[in-house]
């Protein structure tokens, strides 16, 4: 059904193509079919220069900055390895830092499953701006969220 969907997708005018007429999905859409509330806070992000996503990895897991540089050079981008999120996971479990272990963590499976791109083996580091303050992380409107990615990238 989801390919169906995609093959149906007009990109000049975000909209489905259906024999019925073109329609789009809205978040009113998702709240009736998935019974999902939409009342919660929005998350926005920019793009992130190296600089920044150099500086956000080592304040939010507490990376060396040459070793996040490293990472980020691979990609040329605000991107990681999943395994070197496992990595970082690890060792901050092994360290008893639980904070930074929970972040590197949350930060694996929104990359694989929420987020995911193409490449399968990255994410992108601009997501770890959910989890700076753990606090905060179930007020987003995670449903809104997830349709504006699933937009994107169609």
């Amino acid at each position: 059904m989801l390919y169906a969907l995609v093959e149906r997708w007009l990109v000049e005018t975000n909209a489905f193509h259906l024999p019925i007429g073109e329609m789009t999905i809205t978040l009113d859409d998702e709240s009736k079919l998935l019974h999902l509330p939409i009342f919660c806070q929005f998350y926005t992000h920019q793009t992130l220069d190296a600089v920044e996503t150099n500086d956000l990895l080592v304040e939010s897991i507490r990376v060396d900055r040459e070793v996040a540089s490293e990472e980020t050079r691979h990609f040329l981008g605000a991107h990681v390895h999943l395994s070197y999120l496992r990595d970082v996971y690890e060792d901050a479990c092994s360290r008893r830092q639980w904070i930074v272990a929970a972040k590197a963590y949350l930060l694996h499976p929104v990359g694989c499953t929420i987020f995911t791109d193409k490449s399968a083996t990255s994410v992108n580091v601009i997501y770890l701006g959910f989890f700076v303050d753990l606090r905060l992380a179930g007020g987003y409107d995670w449903v809104t969220i997830v349709l504006t990615h699933i937009y994107e990238q169609l």
